[in-house]
């Protein structure tokens, strides 16, 4: 899905171990125009607490269907993470090994402050997490590029997206982390 323009993406995770269980390939971020910062998670939950009464079925399985596994290094994702585009991107679901979807929806700021607001008072596991300094030094989502690989599997993990020396003075680019 090519996303364009200005403003928050909310991407929901779905988890589906009992479809199909194993290695997770993270979806990937691809053919980055502008700037792309991860801004916070939510949902109530991160996708490895447990759900139910069993303590040991979590958002990545239980032991009758067997477990999703992240790639060594990669942040534990939420249900919601939230993102915030200028320019243009495209988010690609790598779907090999485990079974998991991805809704993704334009939302507000305010939207995701709620979200990350919500705890356990009102049934959630845990507050969300707000990754959103203030400034232009929020971090990049992991798995991100400005190339365009033909296997966007193949996206590193730990993304330095950088602005060429030309671009660093025009808009949408500048020196911050997602520029």
């Amino acid at each position: 899905m090519t996303l364009r323009g200005k403003g928050y993406v909310l991407v929901r995770r779905q988890i589906s171990p009992q479809y199909r269980a194993g290695g997770l390939v993270m979806p990937a971020w691809t053919g980055l125009k502008g700037r792309l910062f991860h801004v916070a998670s939510g949902g109530g939950r991160r996708m490895d607490d447990p759900l139910g009464t069993d303590p040991a079925a979590t958002g990545m399985g239980n032991p009758a269907v067997g477990y999703d596994v992240l790639p060594a290094g990669t942040q534990q994702m939420w249900q919601n993470e939230y993102f915030y585009l200028d320019g243009s991107v495209t988010l690609t679901q790598n779907e090999r090994g485990a079974d998991y979807g991805l809704g993704v929806f334009p939302t507000t700021w305010a939207a995701a402050g709620r979200d990350v607001t919500t705890g356990p008072a009102q049934g959630a596991r845990r507050y969300g997490l707000v990754r959103d300094t203030g400034r232009d030094d929020t971090p990049v989502p992991q798995y991100l590029t400005r190339a365009t690989p033909p296997d966007t599997a193949t996206v590193p993990q730990r993304s330095r997206v950088q602005c060429s020396r030309a671009a660093m003075t025009s808009s949408p680019c500048s020196k911050a982390a997602g520029g």
